[in-house]
């Protein structure tokens, strides 16, 4: 039977409840998108870069996709039969049974200006993806607006870089995913200066760190990240050859 009755009211804290309640059944389901970086940061949630969120997003396991679905129908949410038939593949939509919000639900990767691959980033502790992950999906947007940046600036803002995993902003995970893919690897340089300037101009205050030398120490971390032979080959024809994707918002 549905559980509608444990739907809770504030969209906030439902996704903190589906993504807590789905990695302690070991489903591999996490929590992305701009609810994940409320539940991760503390400076985005207060001025200048605090907004309202009418949706929630997850990313799972193609291998998953069985398990997210009974759950997902256990705790009451509606599939959008149509669009889930045509795009269940990569991608899935679920509605709040009283309209009150919408769930999209990304497969294996995030395919937009470009491709992350989240397969085996999908069963950590934590109820979203990992930090790093998390970053490079702000990132990865080739025409990104102030709020995608804000997220990103506000992640900046309250943790450390470092390593993959402990709390920290993964450098290493970072520097694998751009040093193997160059158009993602500079539209994200782009953006983190960009991220730079806007905390210029726009500073949280009491962040626990300085963006703009987080900035500093991210750029300077991804060009000394390994380069693959493809990274090196596609670099040598640098902007001559758009290096994004400008994907079509998918109706549902």
């Amino acid at each position: 039977m549905p559980n509608h009755g444990a739907i809770l009211p504030d969209i906030k804290a439902e996704a903190e409840r589906l993504a807590g309640l789905a990695a302690s059944q070991g489903i591999s389901m996490r929590l992305m998108g701009g609810v994940a970086f409320w539940l991760r940061s503390s400076s985005v949630r207060k001025p200048p870069f605090a907004r309202p969120y009418a949706d929630m997003d997850f990313a799972i396991t193609s291998g998953a996709r069985g398990r997210v679905k009974t759950f997902l129908d256990e705790q009451g949410y509606v599939p959008e039969k149509l669009f889930n038939a045509i795009h269940g593949a990569q991608r899935l939509n679920y509605a709040e049974p009283e309209g009150r919000w919408t769930m999209d639900i990304l497969v294996d990767e995030l395919s937009m200006s470009h491709r992350l691959d989240l397969r085996g980033r999908l069963d950590g502790p934590e109820p979203t993806i990992p930090l790093a992950d998390l970053l490079l999906t702000k990132l990865q947007v080739w025409q990104i607006n102030r709020k995608d940046l804000g997220d990103a600036l506000c992640l900046l803002a309250d943790y450390p870089l470092g390593k993959d995993g402990d709390g920290e902003i993964g450098l290493d995970r970072i520097g694998a995913v751009l040093g193997a893919d160059w158009g993602f690897c500079h539209t994200a340089e782009r953006n983190l200066r960009t991220i730079g300037e806007l905390w210029v101009a726009e500073p949280v205050e009491g962040a626990r760190f300085d963006v703009a030398r987080q900035v500093e120490a991210a750029l300077a971390a991804i060009d000394a990240a390994p380069k693959t032979l493809g990274w090196k080959t596609r670099a040598r024809v640098g902007e001559r050859l758009r290096w994004y994707e400008t994907p079509e918002e998918v109706q549902h």
